[in-house]
């Protein structure tokens, strides 16, 4: 959910859409300087992002028990309603014991959040192709400090949830900074700078949530007795502050790029050799392919972009709820978990991703072993961990599935992209194009990204619900087994339908 200044690329043709990324009269040429400080600018905006966003996980289980105790007994509250509701969809799928409640309320609660970025994320990236990822994630800053205010003053839930639905409509850091890294480099270098996505998102993850368990131990209801606040309203006050100050920082230092143009010192950086073409020149996924080919790619990484998540996204999130039910952990225990998770993910996007996606493991290798990781894991938790070591021992391989596989998916999808726009017939002006010296690979990223992204979302929308509905029928052994039976499936979905770079390039050279 991040700003940038006023400079571009496009195509420069007189577009009758006046887009951002078609007005080439404001193109600016991206050198290593401008990409070193816009890189910089992104990664510290959104780990901050990140901190804010993340503060709420370990607090799931107990607000949703604390607006039990405030509104649970008024038949005319907002949460009675949705109680009521939670109750019959309970009793419909046989579920039974009202302790468990909170897990299926929990799921439905981070299904409504990802469903409403199913719908936001396309018109939030098609938003910023047309007037810039800056003015777009301003503008998505503004309506996530509004959430955050609203979270402050929930002193009902039906406020709370009306924070969750602003929040989830405008939240669109992640999604801009993929954009924007995407915006101002090369495709033999898109992976290894995509990975300070998941590294910030990872560490994130590390700090947030102790952070956010920490924050508990101020009570805003006990020190502001006079306003309408709530028992976890200083966690919220915290994750405002953080909003505030990444507003002001972006405000200040993220330049536009939707118009960028890389410079030859930027776009000519050669890949390395094991993932280069027969001309040994282009990274393979930039390779002439038809428009057509790479879209049907781009459907096949978003299909499995949302299978992944569907799965994966279920478990991760009733793993909070099985730790609270299995083990009893409290907060500080649920935040040392998740930030142990938080840790090995980022030194495994650091230390492997970075270093090794695009040079001697393609992409798709990496986004294979991801999912067999996420396999074993489910399994040692959802069968194995009777103790909180083994639990530590899944909570591991599934570290290193959150390190490697949404990343890389984008990074495909992030290149495919790139392909397709490079496929293109020149404009009859290529000569005055080719003036700028430097290749822009915007077009309409912003949107192609956004809807790569919402059919993510639109996996972890479903999954907490569909994994907090088989919590209850088949048990937490089971239904953890079930989703690593998923996983396995899906690798081989990707070892037969996923294009690697080294697959593409081959097929491209038998066309």
């Amino acid at each position: 959910m991040n700003p940038a200044s006023k400079h571009g690329a496009a195509a420069a043709a007189p577009a009758p859409a006046r887009s951002a990324s078609h007005d080439r009269s404001k193109a600016v040429v991206v050198d290593r300087a401008f990409q070193r400080r816009t890189l910089r600018t992104v990664v510290v905006a959104l780990l901050i992002d990140i901190l804010a966003f993340t503060i709420i996980l370990p607090l799931f289980p107990r607000l949703i028990a604390h607006y039990e105790s405030v509104d649970g007994s008024n038949p005319s509250s907002t949460y009675y309603a949705a109680a009521q509701g939670v109750k019959a969809f309970r009793e419909l799928i046989g579920g039974t014991g009202s302790r468990l409640d909170i897990i299926l309320f929990g799921g439905f609660l981070g299904s409504m959040f990802s469903f409403l970025q199913f719908v936001s994320s396309p018109l939030i990236g098609r938003l910023s192709d047309r007037y810039g990822r800056r003015t777009v994630l301003l503008i998505s800053m503004l309506g996530n400090g509004l959430s955050m205010l609203l979270w402050i003053f929930s002193g009902s839930f039906s406020v709370f949830v009306l924070s969750r639905v602003v929040g989830g409509l405008t939240e669109g850091n992640v999604q801009m900074s993929i954009a924007i890294i995407s915006d101002i480099t090369s495709a033999a270098e898109r992976s290894r700078n995509l990975a300070w996505v998941g590294i910030s998102f990872a560490l994130g993850f590390t700090v947030g949530p102790p952070l956010g368990a920490y924050c508990t131990k101020f009570d805003l209801q006990e020190m502001l007795p006079s306003l309408p606040v709530n028992r976890y309203s200083s966690p919220a006050l915290f994750a405002f502050i953080l909003i505030v100050i990444e507003t002001i920082y972006l405000f200040r230092y993220l330049p536009e790029t939707s118009r960028c143009v890389l410079s030859d010192e930027v776009s000519s950086t050669a890949p390395p050799l094991k993932a280069q073409t027969s001309e040994g020149s282009r990274p393979p996924l930039r390779s002439r392919t038809a428009p057509e080919q790479s879209a049907r790619r781009l459907a096949v990484l978003s299909l499995v972009h949302f299978v992944f998540l569907f799965a994966f996204s279920g478990m991760e999130f009733t793993l909070t709820f099985l730790t609270y039910d299995r083990f009893d952990f409290s907060h500080g225990q649920q935040g040392r978990l998740l930030a142990y998770m938080g840790v090995l993910s980022a030194l495994i996007q650091g230390a492997y991703v970075r270093r090794v996606a695009h040079k001697h493991v393609s992409e798709q290798t990496i986004v294979l072993q991801g999912i067999v990781a996420c396999a074993a894991g489910l399994t040692v938790i959802g069968a194995l961990a009777t103790s909180t070591r083994m639990l530590y021992v899944g909570a591991t391989l599934l570290a290193f599935t959150s390190g490697t596989v949404v990343n890389c998916l984008t990074s495909l999808a992030s290149l495919e992209h790139s392909s397709a726009t490079l496929s293109e017939p020149e404009p009859a002006n290529a000569a005055q194009d080719k003036s700028s010296k430097g290749h822009s690979p915007s077009g309409n990223l912003g949107h192609a990204l956004g809807k790569f992204r919402s059919m993510g979302q639109l996996g972890r929308c479903l999954g907490p619900l569909a994994a907090c509905s088989g919590y209850w029928i088949i048990g937490s052994t089971n239904v953890y087994l079930a989703a690593s039976s998923v996983m396995a499936v899906l690798a081989l979905a990707v070892v037969m339908a996923v294009p690697g770079p080294a697959r593409a390039a081959r097929k491209t050279k038998a066309d």
